[in-house]
């Protein structure tokens, strides 16, 4: 019938470069029925001229997912906001939910929604990033209200680059990162570009605690939202606490 959808969850996301893997693994973990409608704001470089420039792209890939009827928005890229430093993700929130009707959530609030899903104050922060985007971020978590004890980074500036590495590569910086950073609640793998999902369950069956990513997280948020609780094994303990939850959407 015209006017009824066949899906269970549109799920629109502005992706500042690509999206190409947060998308793979969205897909890989997702439970049936749920489509992405994608923006791309075509993020070439992590650098101060090319974050400014995609701030301005936002607000006109929102009302074309408002124009797509999704049922949710994500507006993706933790790297925008924690140039910003803490609380940006408010104001881009802000200026997105005055054209959609959905929810609006932003990525990096996902992340921070993991970490506290999974009950976590100490953490280690894993990100292919350059050191400096790396030390923004923790210090936008920091403000969130988490202990960050350690970091490791790969050093990338170019998101193309992360997108091509091993799909073991977070996974191995994970457990280097755990054996220096001393005990933690959890080790977060930042950054939907690097390949993460489908290590975290081994990789937590190796360290004990709770390993949580960005792409993750992007599931974990808008399933909730959505009012999803599907049973999702072996691709982390995040998501199978999903099937437990109450449904409050």
């Amino acid at each position: 019938m015209i006017g009824r959808s066949h899906w269970r969850g549109r799920v629109g996301m502005v992706h500042p470069s690509r999206g190409d893997t947060l998308m793979y693994e969205y897909y890989r973990a997702a439970p049936p029925g749920i489509v992405i409608v994608p923006a791309s704001l075509n993020l070439r470089e992590l650098s101060t001229a090319e974050l400014d420039r995609v701030y301005e792209g936002y607000e006109a890939a929102v009302a074309d997912l408002a124009y797509e009827e999704v049922d949710v928005v994500v507006l993706g890229g933790s790297p925008p906001v924690t140039h910003k430093g803490y609380g940006f993700e408010r104001v881009l929130v802000e200026r997105a939910q005055r054209l959609v009707s959905c929810p609006v959530v932003a990525l990096v609030r996902c992340e921070v929604e993991a970490l506290q899903a999974v009950g976590a104050k100490r953490i280690a922060i894993g990100a292919p990033y350059t050191p400096a985007l790396t030390e923004k971020f923790a210090a936008y978590f920091r403000e969130a209200g988490f202990d960050v004890v350690a970091t490791k980074c790969l050093g990338i500036s170019r998101p193309v680059e992360m997108t091509k590495l091993p799909h073991d590569a977070s996974a191995d910086l994970a457990r280097a990162l755990f054996r220096e950073a001393g005990p933690v609640d959890a080790v977060h793998l930042t950054c939907p570009r690097w390949p993460t999902v489908a290590h975290l369950a081994r990789a937590e069956e190796d360290l004990g605690v709770p390993v949580t990513s960005s792409s993750q997280s992007v599931l974990f948020a808008t399933l909730r939202r959505l009012g999803i609780r599907d049973e999702i094994r072996g691709f982390g303990s995040l998501l199978e606490r999903l099937a437990a939850e109450e449904v409050t959407a």
